[in-house]
């Protein structure tokens, strides 16, 4: 175990790693030190006023030399002189998802450690081509079998719910119930909403969480749910029914749809014609034929898991980008796209596991709490408001038929917040703290995740090309 600083490699410095990566580096920096920042060429200006903080050394990619499969040369160069001249051990990954490959590979070829934005990999048109569909998955192997090989390193996955008190807890309630009752979860409803609202002009330009290169939703926050419901429902199941099988089936709205939801003259209405059409660059016309192939804004679908053919547990996650939101200004030009302008996200989960016992988890914002003053931290309108209830049949497994859990309760000595507990894993990893085998979120543990996501995109490509959309997988034991 060394006393010396972690020296690390940031890869993407957009509004992701503003708000989390840049003050964690802040905060620990008497433990990690930040050698280098990579970024593309034009983002050059917006990260020299994000990154103020320390000694550093910045990269800024040439559009010439921008790719998406294998690292040009002259990157690739770059960066393994970083590797020797900064002393590298680690790396955060924190691109758009359509590089996260092809830097992973290069990471793990260097015997780099490794913390990665999710989800593991998406493309450009995966809503629509159904080979790059299957291509998430075969991602997922592909890499897979190279970090096995590389026992001195750990590669894990931002996947911060896995961190939150509340779904530690409703984890091990789940377990509880199973080892008293053998009874796996028969049934799993998640909903999420990022509770934002583009205009039209801003579906084609805007830039963060795109839906012009042919993603949406389920590359965006999406795999976050696919990645909770493994996590949470794989404790449940005794040998004789774990599953063997996944089918999904999945629907989607995209950005033609919502226009229909929403037309150009309901904008015209809503914010008057002349304002709207100040920032409305295109037509309907000119709508329809740009995105025709967009990706998904919002992404229902419905899950099996089967045993032999029948069914343990029907799982249902529902996502939009669209919801209830506080916006009413015509333009985002200057607003924070990461949680801000207007965006309110509201999430349920409700588990039912047999005749024994539900769960039912929420979390609910209707106000800017990053900008509203004087809020309590746990209060309904607080930014780690949520509550856990369970209901028991008490006769049979023991405890409180009701008992209501809010995460002030979990809360008591404090915590630091679930994305910092992943990064903190990251750490102490890196100062041999940490073992491999004691990631929360370590990579290989992943592939549920991974190929749910999969099958959700098959289904999605089916129903657009208005093909059966019931995709079924079978899983390794």
């Amino acid at each position: 175990m060394s006393d010396k600083k972690s020296n690390i490699l940031l890869i993407g410095c957009g509004p992701h790693s503003e708000k989390i990566y840049i003050p964690f580096l802040k905060k620990y920096k008497n433990r990690i030190n930040l050698k280098y920042v990579v970024e593309i060429k034009e983002k050059e200006k917006e990260v020299k006023n994000i990154l103020k903080f320390t000694n550093y050394e910045t990269y800024f990619i040439d559009k010439l030399h921008m790719t998406y499969d294998k690292l040009h040369p002259m990157v690739e160069k770059k960066l393994n002189n970083f590797i020797i001249k900064g002393k590298i051990k680690g790396v955060i990954i924190a691109t758009e998802p359509l590089t996260h490959i092809m830097y992973t590979k290069w990471a793990l070829k260097n015997n780099l450690s490794i913390l990665l934005d999710k989800p593991v990999s998406t493309y450009r048109n995966i809503s629509t081509k159904k080979s790059l569909a299957k291509k998430i998955l075969k991602d997922y192997d592909d890499l897979a079998k190279i970090y096995k090989k590389k026992k001195s390193i750990s590669l894990s996955l931002m996947s911060q719910r896995r961190f939150h008190p509340a779904f530690k807890k409703i984890k091990s309630l789940i377990e509880g119930c199973y080892k008293k009752t053998n009874c796996p979860v028969t049934s799993i409803q998640s909903f999420h909403t990022d509770g934002q609202w583009r205009m039209p002009t801003e579906i084609i330009d805007q830039l963060y969480h795109p839906y012009f290169q042919g993603y949406g939703k389920g590359s965006h926050s999406g795999y976050h749910f696919f990645d909770i419901l493994p996590f949470l429902i794989n404790t449940s199941y005794s040998k004789d029914k774990f599953y063997d099988e996944i089918t999904a089936y999945s629907t989607v709205v995209r950005p033609l749809d919502f226009l229909q939801q929403i037309t150009l003259k309901d904008y015209e209405k809503l914010f008057g014609k002349k304002l709207f059409n100040k920032y409305n660059k295109y037509s309907q016309k000119e709508y329809e034929k740009i995105m025709k192939n967009f990706g998904e804004i919002d992404v229902f679908s419905n899950l099996e898991f089967k045993k032999n053919n029948r069914v343990i547990t029907l799982a249902n996650i529902n996502l939009t980008h669209t919801g209830y939101s506080q916006r009413d200004w015509v333009t985002a030009k200057g607003r924070d796209l990461y949680k801000g302008n207007g965006r309110m996200r509201q999430e349920t989960h409700i588990i039912q596991q047999g005749p024994f016992q539900a769960i039912h988890y929420d979390r609910y914002q209707s106000s800017d709490f990053d900008t509203k003053k004087n809020y309590k931290l746990y209060d309904f309108d607080g930014k780690d408001h949520s509550h856990i209830y369970i209901f028991r049949n008490s006769k049979m497994i023991g405890g409180k038929k009701f008992e209501e859990i809010i995460i002030k309760d979990l809360d008591r000595k404090g915590r630091r917040g679930a994305k910092e507990e992943c990064f903190l894993e990251f750490l102490e990893f890196l100062e041999g703290k940490r073992k491999r085998k004691e990631m929360t979120s370590d990579f290989l543990t992943h592939r549920e995740g991974s190929l749910i996501t999969s099958i959700i995109y098959e289904s999605i490509v089916s129903q657009y090309k208005n093909k059966n959309a019931k995709i079924k997988i079978k899983i390794k034991q």
